[in-house]
């Protein structure tokens, strides 16, 4: 089943139940699920929105998300506990527990979002990519960390998630730091046609702190995390590394220059963490590898 049914399982009757009719080939298309308030509902697909009642056209309820079913939708979502995403919608989204990153969008204020206008659901898929062959022999012998770069939506989640395949697969001890809880959805158990990955997991918690946990009690060979950056991540990668631990990770940039341009990033790279930086293409072909470039 797509992912696309789990994600709308969160939302609320009777919203959920026209939803759940989009015909599997179609369902497996979107990229996100739109909802504005006093607005129709749409899709993200290829790239374009696309109002729902195009493909659900006996639908009401998508026709108009009033405020009302909009205040519903996010209680939903965040099951009807926004204080446990506080940290989260502080910056403008929430992770639910099937790995749907929720953008918020309204009226904020010291205290969080007055009121929530609107809601972008974005549609996490298990999904892995091919690796290449350099990268396969390197994950065999843990010759040194990877660093997976690429701008957003280009399938830095992807690529991470197939090396974590890879690594199931040569029985390597690991952990992942899944800051946001999109790397290994909480849910995942419940898909039987998705891998089953034997690593521990750290869900919800800074990088940093997530990194230093799993090198004080889980002993890892390896460490995935996503989206680095900051100050803090440096210093983690720096005590992982004197360890012995081999780091795999992604970061926002687009060029090999890019990486010696800006000075979290530089910071990274002087850890000497990284043997190896992999370039992804882009959004077009997520998960596709354009360049690879040696970094020691």
């Amino acid at each position: 089943m797509d992912e696309y049914y789990t994600v709308i399982e969160g939302l609320p009757e009777p919203l959920r139940k026209e939803l759940s009719k989009l015909p599997p080939s179609r369902a497996s298309t979107v990229q996100e699920v739109r909802l504005r308030m006093q607005q129709p509902l749409q899709f993200t697909i290829g790239g374009q929105l696309l109002p729902a009642t195009a493909v659900l056209p006996t639908a009401t309820v998508v026709r108009n998300i009033t405020e009302d079913m909009m205040q519903q939708c996010f209680l939903s979502l965040c099951g009807h506990s926004a204080y446990a995403y506080e940290k989260e919608l502080s910056q403008g989204y929430f992770t639910a527990d099937n790995g749907c990153r929720v953008g918020v969008a309204g009226l904020c204020t010291t205290d969080g979002f007055a009121v929530v206008r609107a809601l972008n659901l974005r549609i996490a898929r298990w999904i892995t990519c091919s690796l290449p062959s350099r990268v396969q022999q390197a994950l065999q012998q843990l010759a040194g960390g990877i660093l997976v770069a690429g701008v957003p939506g280009s399938g830095k989640t992807t690529f991470l998630r197939s090396m974590m395949v890879e690594l199931t697969r040569w029985n390597r001890i690991f952990s992942v730091v899944d800051e946001r809880g999109e790397l290994v959805p909480q849910r995942i158990r419940s898909m039987p046609d998705k891998p089953m990955l034997n690593c521990d997991v750290y869900t919800r918690v800074e990088r940093a702190a997530g990194i230093n946990m799993a090198l004080r009690c889980m002993n890892p060979q390896v460490i995935v995390c996503d989206e680095l950056g900051t100050t803090a991540d440096a210093a983690a990668l720096e005590m992982g590394l004197a360890s012995g631990v081999v780091f795999l990770a992604s970061v926002h940039c687009d060029t090999p220059e890019h990486l010696y341009q800006k000075p979290q990033l530089v910071r990274l790279l002087k850890t000497g963490a990284f043997s190896m930086a992999v370039f992804l293409s882009g959004k077009d072909h997520p998960g596709q590898v354009t360049k690879m470039v040696n970094l020691l």
